[in-house]
């Protein structure tokens, strides 16, 4: 599968649980050898893309594709900067995510063993431009221990190794907000004991703690 198949299997997989339209929502897969980006266009329903039309960037210069480059090609490119052991982004406007981000609140529970291995907690990032560098203010920081974060009054944003692991972890995040936001209707959302949590913080070899901790010797 080339890199503009790969794209559009997940551009199509993502409108198809209702995680992007066709005028929101972009995804990227950055070629580190080469430093091309090859990123969804804009304004296309995803359900219709093919890989002529997955633009692809070097730089701020589009080299290839059939269609314009998704404006939001700067944040992309921010991310994947950020984080060096990434080749992917995702960036939607997940609709239980995004309820968050239109609240500049970043997410904190201890009711999830999900939500605690997988992220601990979801950084809100302060609200920058679409479409401009300004988007991706305090991306580096955010991102440099976190895999999804919140774009404040915009969105949420997912980087991992590959564009599996990314729309995965978006997955993720969006049922378990999903399931909390439902949970919260029915009554008070129950923690787990703050010892409990530490200790499946500090020892599940798959949670955030673990899998961004630095190499021996690095």
């Amino acid at each position: 599968m080339t890199k503009e198949e790969e794209v559009v299997f997940y551009a199509k997989l993502l409108e198809e649980k209702g995680l992007v339209n066709s005028l929101e929502g972009n995804i990227s897969i950055l070629d580190r050898e080469t430093g091309k980006l090859y990123i969804t266009p804009s304004g296309k329903r995803k359900s219709l893309l093919t890989p002529e039309m997955i633009a692809v960037m070097e730089g701020d210069r589009q080299i290839g594709g059939n269609c314009k480059y998704s404006s939001e090609y700067l944040l992309h490119q921010a991310a994947l900067c950020a984080r060096p052991d990434c080749n992917a982004a995702v960036h939607t406007h997940a609709p239980h995510l995004t309820a968050f981000a239109f609240c500049n609140q970043t997410v904190r529970m201890h009711c999830s063993t999900t939500f605690g291995l997988l992220f601990e907690d979801i950084p809100c990032l302060p609200y920058g431009q679409p479409g401009t560098a300004a988007i991706a203010d305090g991306i580096e920081d955010a991102m440099a221990n976190r895999d999804l974060v919140l774009l404040a009054n915009h969105g949420c944003l997912t980087v991992g190794p590959t564009l599996e692991a990314a729309v995965a972890i978006l997955e993720a995040g969006e049922e378990v907000m999903k399931i909390y936001t439902l949970a919260k209707t029915i009554g008070e959302v129950s923690d787990i004991p703050e010892e409990a949590w530490e200790r499946m913080c500090n020892e599940h070899a798959a949670s955030v703690r673990n899998r961004h901790k630095p190499a021996k010797g690095g």
